[in-house]
């Protein structure tokens, strides 16, 4: 099966360039191979660091956070389920869960979400689904499916039968909406050699529907008398949050001149969200979808002269704006703020924290900047002693960072409207890990530690337009790709996944030069591999339980891959009790004391591995869905994704008997890709009657009823 390849993306490695420690560098320092490789999670970090590292670090208490469902004790065995064995690489068109299990795909792309204002249904005949227009694609469901969360209706309640469904759409792909870029490709195609107008240029509603299957879909759904999950149709709550829909701006940055432009002079409304990849929810309801891919892939620069001063700016170095870009859209023909040579500050403007409140769609979602600007994964929160809360983030690029944002007032628990202007004041910190198994979160504030107008930061705004400038600045510690986070309100841990970072310890990878040498110099983050080909887990806990606080302690939790002859090189193997895996991306915690891990290792990066050697993916296969018991390190294998595919997303409903799993671009890795010829799923409609496939929500449940994994 021919494909096109991936060509290396600016998060592989890294536009960082300063000299901030890098986190590979303080762990090799401290740890030995053998200490990680001979213990279980507990054992582990007990080698790792004995009783603590920070110096104000006392017994931690249970920050009072949102609780965990109620149970009297958790049974000895919550991984209660069959393992499933893994699919090799590009060898299974279909989700594979455990026997005794079923799935069904509760919303598709191209279905409609049920609002009221009505939508058609699926096209299954592919001429007629090339005629969809912009304005019925912004009443259907998105593309790429990634983050998601699950809000039970009525507000306040637990229900596992109803609720709303919040879903991120990241990007659209080739073969799944009409008129993109690379129309007519063939295995053979040079991506770069394609007129980059297409008929794009020559029809606005092919850019209008392009743009709806960007952003957010909102659904009610509900589970019927047999069990199975719908969408409700005519439903109050279903909406759309597009790459068309009007956003206001809140935070310091609001009518900051560097957020100005053409169509929005005063700096205070933005049209659209793009590139949601994570998301996360606040404790009062309301939904968070996090900007990352948008700077790379959307803004195009070919009609600046190279000579232009600002591609040498770390402003937009930075943030990835390079001479003669033109990426996956060519909006720009059509929509003048994609092009950079008229709007140069529209790209400010992405790159946010964006909040909606899926019970109210009368309500204006709002860029909440003062969460900072980069490449926000998820949001992961906790709730301190005096109700105010704390929001961890990663900035999905290699050799970057985690940072934390902690509000300025206290969040009123029997008003949730009260709450809504809380995201707009506080403080911003980036993490700095210290080698005793300590840390600092250090506040990105105007006018300390070097955040002045002599360093470029004249006032808060420009430090959270530029966060990651300003993190360089105050000597955060760069990390190997942070990923999703997730919070355990019981025990106040915070768990991270860095996903891979290829570049670290490697001269001849992408990106490398004199001027970036962290990527030949850095060590291996927990064993000393030249290369972090598949990626880790830690977990950092406030110091005495005050997630307001600014000290932290950290543990190793595990080192992905196989540790198995499957591996030739012994620095690529993994440190799992249990099933392989590669590349952690998405996680969940539930109140289980499980961590449900989703993987993003992707047919094209194993594809070229820049080593050239390709084998140490063996004994990994497709990506997947496991789950630890966080009690003892165990890891099982829960789900295997179709070919081509990544698992995001994944809720649980509070009464344990519904997992919702996002399945994202299936049959194909990257946008520019072609579909995997002859794969419709979930569909499985022939080709020959019009079949195509989609990204979809899944879910999950027991045949019997029961909880999940229990």
């Amino acid at each position: 099966m021919s494909k096109i390849s991936r060509p290396p993306e600016p998060e592989d490695f890294g536009t960082n360039q300063s000299g901030n420690p890098y986190f590979g560098d303080i762990v090799h320092a401290r740890l030995s191979r053998r200490a990680i490789l001979t213990g279980g999670l507990s054992t582990v970090a007990l080698a790792l660091f004995g009783c603590g590292g920070s110096d104000d670090a006392a017994p931690v208490t249970t920050a009072p956070a949102t609780p965990a469902p109620a149970e009297p004790a958790l049974p000895a065995n919550t991984l209660n389920f069959e393992s499933v064995k893994r699919t090799p690489m590009l060898a299974g068109d279909d989700l594979v869960v455990p026997p005794g299990y079923r799935w069904t795909a509760v919303t598709k792309q191209g279905d409609p979400i049920g609002s009221k204002l009505g939508a058609p249904a699926f096209r299954t005949s592919a001429a007629r689904r090339f005629d969809t227009t912009g304005a019925e694609a912004e009443l259907q469901f998105g593309d790429n499916h990634d983050g998601m969360a699950y809000f039970p209706l009525p507000y306040g309640s637990k229900s596992s039968d109803r609720g709303l469904l919040a879903i991120n759409h990241e990007a659209a792909r080739a073969g799944v909406i009409s008129g993109f870029r690379f129309t007519g490709v063939t295995a053979t195609t040079d991506p770069a050699t394609l007129d980059p107008a297409g008929e794009t240029a020559m029809n606005p509603d092919v850019v209008r529907k392009q743009k709806a299957y960007h952003g957010v879909s909102v659904a009610e759904v509900y589970r019927d008398a047999a069990g199975q999950w719908q969408v409700q149709r005519d439903s109050a709550y279903a909406r759309k949050v597009h790459a068309d829909t009007w956003i206001a701006i809140g935070g310091p940055a609001r009518g900051h001149a560097a957020m100005r432009t053409g169509g929005d002079p005063a700096g205070e409304q933005v049209r659209g969200t793009l590139g949601n990849c994570g998301s996360g929810a606040t404790p009062w309801g309301t939904y968070l979808t996090c900007e990352e891919d948008c700077h790379k892939n959307y803004f195009a620069t070919r009609e600046l002269p190279a000579s232009d001063a600002r591609f040498q700016d770390p402003k937009w170095a930075r943030y990835n704006i390079v001479s003669g870009y033109v990426r996956d859209y060519t909006w720009h023909f059509v929509d003048k703020r994609f092009d950079l040579a008229a709007e140069p500050n529209e790209t400010n403007r992405f790159g946010w924290v964006v909040e909606i409140d899926p019970y109210d769609p009368s309500w204006q979602p709002v860029k909440r900047t003062a969460l900072g600007r980069f490449a926000h994964e998820n949001v992961a929160h906790l709730v301190n002693a005096d109700k105010r809360v704390a929001f961890y983030m990663g900035d999905d690029q290699g050799f970057d960072y985690i940072y934390k944002f902690v509000t300025a007032k206290a969040m009123d628990p029997d008003n949730r409207t009260a709450n809504r202007g809380l995201l707009d004041e506080g403080t911003l910190y980036v993490a700095k890990f210290a080698e005793d198994g300590g840390g600092e979160w250090l506040p990105l504030v105007h006018g300390q530690n070097g955040l002045t107008a002599e360093n470029g930061f004249p006032d808060q705004a420009s430090v959270l337009i530029w966060a990651r400038l300003a993190a360089d600045k105050v000597g955060a510690t760069q990390m190997d790709r942070p990923e999703w986070l997730a919070s355990d309100a019981a025990s106040g841990w915070v768990y991270a996944t860095l996903s891979n970072n290829t570049s670290r310890g490697n001269a001849t990878a992408p990106g490398n030069s004199t001027a970036t040498p962290r990527a030949a110099q850095a060590k291996n983050a927990m064993n000393p591999r030249d290369k972090n080909l598949h990626g880790h887990i830690i977990r950092m806990r406030d110091a005495g339980g005050n997630v307001a606080g600014t000290r932290f302690d950290w543990e190793m939790v595990v080192l992905a891959g196989t540790d198995t002859a499957d591996t030739p090189d012994p620095a690529n193997r993994g440190t799992i009790k249990g099933d392989a895996f590669s590349s952690p991306d998405s996680v969940m915690f539930d109140g289980w004391q499980r961590l449900w891990i989703g993987t993003d290792a992707g047919d094209a990066l194993k594809a070229s591995d820049w080593s050239g050697a390709g084998t140490d993916w063996s004994g990994l296969g497709n990506d997947m869905l496991l789950a630890m018991d966080t009690r003892s390190g165990q890891v099982k294998r829960f789900l295997i994704a179709p070919d081509g595919a990544e698992v995001c997303g994944t809720q649980m409903t509070a009464d344990g008997r519904t997992l919702f799993v996002n399945i994202q671009h299936p049959g194909t890795e990257q946008p520019r890709d072609i579909p995997i010829d002859a794969m419709t799923w979930p569909d499985k409609v022939p080709v020959s009657q019009g079949g195509i496939v989609r990204s979809a929500t899944v879910a999950i449940t027991r045949i019997d009823g029961g909880v999940i994994g229990i």
